[in-house]
């Protein structure tokens, strides 16, 4: 017990620090501590006191991970837990309360402890300023669009970096194949996706084989990728291009005929 114990405090560790801000959960506990004193609403300290206390408890609880454990057969998420703590929510809520009786003074001390702990979110490399009213890579909803059919769903089978971006700008596109080809321990296999990303040079014949037996209507390619032969010597025609893909339609397939996911 004492071993599942400390592994929860180390995911715990490696949750809190996941930002590099571990002083957002020192801020959280101050303030969930001074609801525990100053709250009188029940329902409100339900919400904002009880829940995550409850939460907190039961995540570093041995007895409680090992029946997660058991039930859900998966002990990677089980940091997530962690999401129904509601930091943010509790760390405001506290420092509006706190701020009520001197509100001129307190929005002065807050601002100026925001602007200290805080920065620009547009300083790290994971975050880049949206290009669009979709908060897509532009280049994507333009793949995207070329292909999408206001009549029927189509199957369109495109390079591993537009995996993300295609299904989230229109979901009458289907794919072979999803983003769980993507997280290497996860471990999956598909014939489909070795074909197209697993070697240096695309064997035609045997790809567009494999494209028809998953009825794909397009397929999307970097304007760089080889192929030992053109795909438009197997009956696809060059029907769009954006600035680094080439967008190809199987003439053969029927849209609509057939679809995966």
């Amino acid at each position: 017990m004492w071993g599942i114990f400390l592994e929860s405090v180390v995911i715990f560790k490696n949750y809190v620090g996941y930002h590099q801000n571990k002083f957002l959960f020192g801020i959280f506990l101050f303030f969930l501590l001074y609801l525990w004193l100053k709250e009188d609403d029940k329902r409100l300290r339900a919400i904002f006191v009880y829940a995550p206390t409850l939460i907190l408890i039961a995540f570093f609880c041995p007895l409680f991970r090992k029946a997660f454990v058991r039930i859900f057969d998966d002990s990677e998420t089980y940091y997530r837990l962690l999401w129904l703590v509601q930091m943010s929510m509790v760390s405001a809520y506290g420092a509006l309360k706190l701020c009520a009786k001197r509100r001129k003074l307190m929005l002065v001390l807050m601002s100026i402890a925001i602007i200290a702990c805080g920065s620009f979110v547009y300083s790290s490399e994971h975050i880049t300023k949206a290009e669009n009213m979709y908060h897509l890579p532009q280049e994507a909803i333009e793949v995207a669009e070329l292909i999408d059919s206001e009549k029927s769903r189509v199957m369109a089978l495109v390079p591993a970096d537009l995996i993300y971006y295609i299904r989230q700008y229109s979901s009458n596109i289907s794919m072979p194949y999803g983003r769980e080809m993507l997280i290497a321990r996860w471990d999956y296999y598909n014939v489909m996706y070795e074909a197209m990303e697993g070697t240096e040079v695309i064997e035609t014949s045997s790809f567009v084989e494999l494209t028809r037996d998953y009825g794909c209507n397009y397929v999307v390619l970097k304007k760089d990728r080889k192929l030992q032969e053109p795909l438009t010597d197997y009956g696809f025609i060059l029907y769009a291009q954006t600035d680094n893909y080439v967008i190809y339609q199987d003439t053969e397939m029927e849209l609509g005929s057939k679809y995966a996911i």
